[in-house]
């Protein structure tokens, strides 16, 4: 998310020359300009094994004088961003800026600052009264879409280099009034005279803090849910509507957003793993992607539902097995079709959920084409086979918003079953609901310790990229992993470990 937040942040300017190549980051390696930068509360810093590294140039600092009359380019990492004006910005140029605040906000941890009225080149151009009010206007309304404060903390004139305000940073920024100038007159009383307007030839600059809070509160919860299920019971499908949020043709269009190979588009089954998310805040309501960007579902959510599609048949059951064993999902979603019932691999993966500890759940599918004695049969046999010896959790089916959060409550006791039609929307809700109430499968005091662990790292996907070597993509399911940590990774064929860093 952070490579494609800085290749789309750039032509940050609403009128602004073409794109330039960026600078790389300046290192501040010799210890007085360190010590001078932290002494300014110049932003953020790396620290490593090279030192300190500035993560931006803030223009004012503490200083009431304006330095110079041109900064250091601006640097593609870090928070400090550089806008020569925001004047009126269409819709679409409103989110692209956004996204970019968002950006900034993540690499300083919660702040960044604006420099209104620099060019990407450092250069103090300056906006005339109107344009930075227009500017500082845009700034507050992208401040309130992204969930952060905008506060004022410097404003100068470049044309005479003298500051024109200093703003305590409580107060917001407010549209130019003439200043005062104090003088004695009748026995020596301070009285106050307006002095004349600044000339429309001023220019401004103008830095601005942008802070949003960061607390326990606003991480979000991360549960994955693994979908489960013979060929052709709906499996993309059903996830494709439900982070979608658009109803299936009947024909598989839905399943089309979740395929990553030609084969899966032209056969309709699965063949790979691929991963959709589906977010929910603290009051229930919930981001997909109809109306929202990964980024958006992230930031607005409390609680990250990341489904696992996973292949249904019998000659993809080992992709299947890494999917459940490499990914750890914390639930799995059985999907049964209706007209077929308990076909196919659908026994197979009930026995790998029981013999993971994996908690599930059914969801019966395609109800609006299927007979309702057909539909009954099919609940039977799933309601036999769930309270046998091999399972023992008995079904619980779903009928109602309040069945669906005793459900969640209880999943450990019994599974819960829903019948549902990707192509109505039929009983949708009650899934939703369900899934908005579903806590993580491990307790605090687990996850603690499995934080507290010695790093595992399990590896599902290997990348060459031309210049940058080889990435290897998966998932963290023990510990913490940070930069220059040793690492042993195999085992190999001839089950040997290689240790790398």
């Amino acid at each position: 998310m952070g490579n494609m937040d800085q290749v789309n942040s750039r032509d940050d300017n609403l009128q602004s020359s073409p794109d330039k190549d960026l600078p790389e980051t300046k290192k501040l390696t010799d210890e007085t300009d360190y010590k001078m930068a932290k002494r300014q509360n110049l932003g953020c810093f790396f620290v490593g094994s090279d030192g300190p590294r500035h993560r931006g140039n803030r223009l004012l600092s503490n200083s009431e004088q304006l330095p110079d009359t041109e900064l250091p380019p601006e640097v593609e990492e870090g928070n400090i961003e550089y806008k020569l004006k925001l004047v009126n910005p269409n819709p679409s140029r409103l989110e692209h800026l956004v996204t970019q605040m968002k950006w900034r906000l993540r690499e300083g941890q919660g702040e960044a600052v604006y420099e209104i009225g620099v060019c990407d080149n450092g250069k103090l151009a300056g906006l005339c009264r109107g344009e930075m009010d227009a500017s500082i206007e845009t700034l507050r309304t992208m401040s309130k879409l992204a969930d952060a404060e905008c506060i004022v903390l410097k404003e100068f004139n470049v044309m005479d280099s003298k500051s024109m305000s200093s703003v305590p940073s409580s107060t917001q920024h407010k549209p130019h009034v003439p200043k005062m100038a104090w003088g004695e007159s009748n026995g020596g009383r301070d009285t106050a005279s307006t002095s004349a307007v600044p000339p429309s030839k001023d220019k401004f600059v103008c830095e601005v803090l942008i802070r949003r809070s960061q607390d326990e509160d606003c991480m979000w919860t991360d549960l994955r849910v693994a979908m489960l299920g013979n060929v052709d019971a709906g499996k993309s499908t059903l996830c494709g509507v439900l982070t979608h949020g658009e109803l299936d043709n009947g024909a598989g269009k839905a399943r089309l957003n979740l395929f990553r190979h030609l084969h899966e588009i032209q056969s309709g089954h699965t063949s790979s793993i691929s991963r959709e998310i589906l977010g929910f805040d603290k009051q229930g309501r919930m981001f997909n992607y109809e109306n929202h960007s990964i980024e958006s579902i992230l930031d607005c959510s409390s609680k990250i539902i990341t489904f696992i599609d996973l292949a249904g048949s019998q000659k993809y059951l080992k992709t299947t097995v890494f999917g459940l064993t490499g990914h750890c999902p914390d639930y799995a979603a059985l999907v049964v079709n209706s007209k077929q019932g308990l076909v196919g691999t659908f026994r197979e993966h009930l026995g790998l959920t029981v013999a993971l500890r994996v908690l599930s759940f059914v969801c019966i599918t395609k109800i609006d084409g299927t007979a309702p004695a057909t539909v009954r049969r099919c609940r039977h046999q799933i309601e036999n086979i769930l309270r046998g010896p091999a399972v023992r959790r008995p079904a619980y089916v779903v009928s109602s918003l309040s069945e669906a959060e005793d459900a969640a409550l209880q999943i450990r006791e019994r599974t819960p079953v829903f019948m549902v039609s990707a192509v109505t929307g039929d009983n949708l809700s009650l899934l939703h609901h369900f899934l908005s109430r579903l806590q993580p499968a491990l307790s605090k005091e687990e996850r603690s310790q499995a934080l507290q662990a010695a790093p595992r790292f399990s590896v599902d996907g290997v990348l060459t990229v031309t210049g940058q070597g080889t990435i290897i993509t998966g998932l963290t399911t023990k510990g913490t992993i940070r930069e220059e940590d040793t690492m042993l990774l195999g085992p190999s064929r001839t089950n040997r470990m290689r240790r790398l860093r």
